[in-house]
């Protein structure tokens, strides 16, 4: 990808020299840079009587723009126009220099013991000075165009899909949920941008025109050459990591303290960083396909085709450790493992193989668009616990199911005098559906957990003919995975005095693990070109009572019990 800046260089410059035939046409270079500095207090209100800092962050963002038209006179390139995109976010979050106490409960209900970290005055210094800055280079790529192709190469971010606020199509990319988990999606936007890992990718856009009975015709792909990597996550006690101690290297149970400390992993694997894979071309090359047209009724549409490794940031209960089977071979390799200190379990990252389809439409009728999305992936790892391991109970086996999942969304907007005189509100709203094909009772979630603090309990189905204790009681807690799972989300927004108020007030329902739900408001003020401020609260709710049942909502809402919070954004643009 250094060759696709190195490009970009050498039409920038040589668009800076004369050329004889292009008196007609100069080549002109058009340069638009930008700046911002964000500002980000967050706190955490579990109860009404308890606050806690849990962000005090300072974002700068620079970017720069350019665009070179007629570059094709001067050098006898085939391209009508070029154009390069950088940009950058620098990052310092104070609370890792405050480092107040939170202690927050895990997934098991409890609190962290003295002997793991507890809060983040107990974390290494160099741990974090590691988190409390970023220094990430967000963008860097050059667009080459002419009438009827467009190709971006370099590190990028690319988004496809109709859905918002959850990912099917979008996929592209994965996530980095350490720096806010999901959370940071600015109102009304619902993008993404923040969240994405961008990667070193080849883009390219083909405009076919029209084909029989469809119009606007084009085929879309991009190829990552040996740069992906799975989403980024943050453990306890940074605020917004994974309700969990490190699994691996935590002081209280952490599986590489003892008898591990220090050792490499099966296959040189690392949880949630690298798999059994080497990071090149040959390896890791991922790739996607999109044909979109305007079909009749003036529906536009689109089907995809995805090959690439499974990221694991779309709710879906995947395995992603694998053991060694519970064979003579793998008992005897573990054996052999264990005795020189090497945990028998890899990180797993699978090549897998989705298609999908889109479609918006307005619906003159009721004054609104319908939008859906669909995909079915085939082959996805997943726990039975039939298939023992050499570690079983504590890790099952794996076995392979397909999934499918769908979107159907409503947006409309309304005229409410009562409300808004002055503007419409915008109103949508989505449903989500996960089915697991070919579901069995022995699958299961990732997770066990067989104890609640001093309370043991004991494993369920293993042996499997071993009967099911009660899961509300002290029985099992492992969960089994749902052949079905659902989520609808509903979000309003409207702008008042001339559209420099906008506020946003939405929910988040999972009706099917306990009713959790994610409800939120926001209030932005635009106090002109350069200045805005964003006053925003969120708070997380579930019907279930018992602390323990977080872990097993796929959707991730239930384990946001107690991290309800208020946030104040400032942003000045330059």
């Amino acid at each position: 990808m250094p060759r696709a800046l190195g490009l970009a260089a050498a039409i920038l410059l040589a668009s800076g020299h004369s050329h004889a035939g292009a008196a007609l046409n100069p080549p002109r270079l058009v340069l638009e840079p930008s700046a911002s500095v964000q500002t980000q207090d967050i706190v955490r209100h579990p109860d009404a009587d308890e606050w806690h800092f849990v962000q005090q962050r300072t974002t700068v963002r620079l970017a720069a723009r350019g665009r070179v038209a007629h570059i094709g006179d001067p050098l006898g390139l085939p391209f009508d126009a070029a154009a390069f995109t950088i940009a950058y976010r620098g990052v310092y979050d104070a609370i890792y220099d405050a480092a107040p106490i939170l202690r927050e409960r895990d997934l098991r209900g409890r609190k962290p013991s003295r002997a793991a970290a507890r809060d983040l005055r107990d974390l290494p210094r160099r741990a974090r000075d590691a988190l409390r800055v970023e220094s990430d280079l967000r963008a860097a790529f050059v667009d080459l165009r002419t009438a009827r192709v467009r190709l971006r190469l370099g590190k990028q971010q690319l988004a496809w899909g109709e859905a918002d606020f959850f990912r099917m199509l979008d996929r592209a990319n994965p996530l980095d949920t350490s720096w806010h988990s999901v959370e940071e999606l600015p109102p009304p936007s619902f993008g993404w941008d923040d969240l994405r890992i961008p990667l070193w990718m080849l883009d390219g856009d083909l405009a076919l025109g029209a084909v029989g009975p469809l119009r606007d015709l084009h085929l879309e792909a991009y190829w990552n050459p040996g740069d992906w990597r799975p989403m980024k996550v943050g453990y306890l006690p940074r605020p917004w990591g994974i309700r969990l101690l490190d699994p691996l290297t935590n002081r209280e149970d952490g599986a590489f303290v003892a008898p591990f400390a220090g050792v490499e992993r099966l296959d040189h694997s690392s949880l949630f960083r690298q798999g059994d894979y080497r990071r090149n071309p040959a390896e890791n090359n991922q790739l996607g396909v999109r044909l979109a047209a305007t079909v009749p009724y003036e529906v536009r549409a689109a089907v995809y085709y995805f090959r690439q490794r499974w990221a694991g940031d779309d709710g879906t209960p995947v395995a992603v450790l694998r053991g060694l089977p519970d064979t003579p071979a793998g008992r005897e390799r573990t054996h052999d493992l264990l005795a020189r200190g090497t945990l028998p379990v890899s990180y797993i990252a699978p090549v897998i193989h989705t298609v999908g389809a889109s479609g918006s439409v307005f619906f003159a009728p009721l004054n609104a668009t319908v939008r859906l999305e669909t995909v079915y992936d085939f082959a996805l790892p997943m726990f039975d616990r039939t298939a023992t391991t050499t570690l079983a109970p504590f890790l099952p086996g794996l076995t392979q199911r397909d999934y499918w999942k769908g979107m159907l969304a409503f947006d409309r907007p309304c005229t409410i005098d009562a409300l808004n005189r002055g503007s419409a509100i915008f109103v949508t709203a989505q449903a989500f559906v996960h089915h697991l094909m070919h579901n069995r009772d022995t699958l299961t979630g990732p997770l066990d957990l067989p104890t609640a603090g001093a309370r043991g309990r004991p494993y369920c189905g293993s042996p499997p003919d071993e009967p099911c204790p009660d899961p509300a009681g002290n029985g099992s807690f492992r969960d089994d995975v749902r052949s079905w799972e659902s989520l609808l989300t509903v979000a309003a927004f409207t702008g008042y005095a001339g559209g420099r108020l906008l506020p946003v007030l939405g929910v988040v329902l999972d009706p099917v693990n306990s009713y959790s739900l994610n409800a939120f408001w926001s209030l932005a003020w635009i106090g002109g070109p350069h200045l805005s401020v964003d006053l925003t609260q969120r708070y997380f709710a579930t019907a279930q009572r018992d602390v323990q049942k977080g872990p097993f909502d796929p959707w991730v809402i239930g384990s946001m019990r107690g991290r309800s919070e208020t946030g104040l954004r400032v942003t000045y643009a330059f």
